[in-house]
């Protein structure tokens, strides 16, 4: 359920909730207006990327004789032994171009312009199995105004029997020409249970309580879960939240686990965006609880170290707090600040105290 693809991906991904996209998916190919750009929106890790390359695999079957086949307008069901299915679950359809931050020589982590300005020949060309030209973009918040606007051409003026999916976790961030000329699709994050359910399913041999930890951290977002424990972002926040709740902070423990979380460049990407997530959490916890406001599911640890911030800061500093780490986390990712030192600033004035 990460929105993160590859182009070699193999099982076919499977999808929990999400079902309003589908039905409208398969009521445009049921009806023959099949809409030539979708735009799918939601929290980054509910599972839209996912989704895409099951649309795509969906769009791409080619065994249409069969009644049942997954292009009627009754189903979404896909045939794994499918031979059009097969050649986009194994990376090799050659009408199919999945679009992502290269991993090499990138430190800005974005999807470069050239590729962008690929995709243009890539769907002008006949299709090479005679049905549709599928293009996924996994994701849009990785793409620049410049790529956006080299994308325009391509949705101004779509060639026939194309589809072009969309990802965007931040979707006001991209320009009105791209969403005016898109079909949006909504998404939302999963409930308890079915997040747990998919992350038991990605970690079967993970204990009760690990899943329960993840289920909870994700906040309906699988696919979060999961790297935060990947990277160990999870692991770091527990070890910052005990820090923070001590009298005195330990600046070289601190520095330490800061220096894991914010590692720099494209591949630690995913390790400082869960440093600001699960941050940005913790403020946000902490300022509902100073207000009097019932909390969602929290940690045993989190609930330990939001009495403690309460204690030190008043309901409006700490939602300033929250607001003013996100602004400047997001230019200090932006500007390829040293991001572990950056943490260490922002939780050192969390843990200073602003009450008298």
């Amino acid at each position: 359920m990460q929105d993160q693809l590859s182009s070699n991906e193999s099982p076919l991904p499977s999808i929990t909730g999400h079902s309003g996209f589908q039905q409208d998916l398969v009521a445009a190919m049921g009806q023959g207006r099949m809409h030539h750009a979708w735009l799918l929106t939601g929290p980054r890790g509910i599972g839209k990327a996912q989704l895409a390359l099951r649309a795509a695999a969906w769009l791409l079957a080619e065994n249409n004789d069969d009644p049942h086949s997954a292009k009627t307008p009754t189903g979404f069901g896909i045939d794994p032994a499918d031979p059009g299915v097969t050649l986009v679950l194994n990376g090799a359809h050659p009408d199919l171009k999945i679009v992502a931050p290269l991993e090499e020589d990138n430190k800005s982590g974005q999807i470069k312009i050239d590729q962008i300005r690929a995709l243009l020949p890539f769907m002008m060309h006949k299709p090479g199995r005679g049905g549709w030209r599928v293009a996924i973009i996994d994701s849009m918040d990785e793409v620049n105004r410049n790529g956006s606007n080299a994308l325009l051409k391509l949705l101004e003026e779509p060639p026939e029997k194309t589809v072009l999916f969309l990802i965007a976790s931040c979707p006001g961030q991209l320009p009105p020409t791209i969403r005016s000329r898109c079909r949006i699709a909504r998404m939302s994050a999963l409930d308890q249970d079915n997040s747990a359910a998919v992350i038991a399913s990605i970690w079967p041999d993970a204990d009760a309580s690990q899943r329960q930890l993840l289920t909870i951290l994700g906040e309906g977002a699988p696919g979060r879960a999961i790297i935060l424990a990947e990277t160990g972002a999870a692991d770091c926040y527990q070890t910052a939240c005990a820090l923070l709740t001590e009298d005195r902070l330990d600046r070289a423990a601190l520095a330490t686990i800061c220096g894991k979380w914010g590692k720099g460049g494209a591949a630690g990407k995913n390790s400082r965006q869960g440093a600001i997530m699960l941050l940005e959490r913790l403020l946000r916890l902490c300022a509902l609880a100073a207000s009097g406001v019932s909390l969602p599911p929290c940690c045993q640890f989190e609930e330990r170290v939001i009495a403690v911030l309460c204690q030190r800061h008043a309901a409006g500093r700490l939602a300033e707090m929250q607001s003013e780490f996100s602004q400047k986390a997001a230019l200090a990712d932006a500007l390829y600040l040293d991001f572990a030192q950056f943490l260490t600033r922002q939780l050192t004035a969390f843990h200073r105290k602003s009450l008298p």
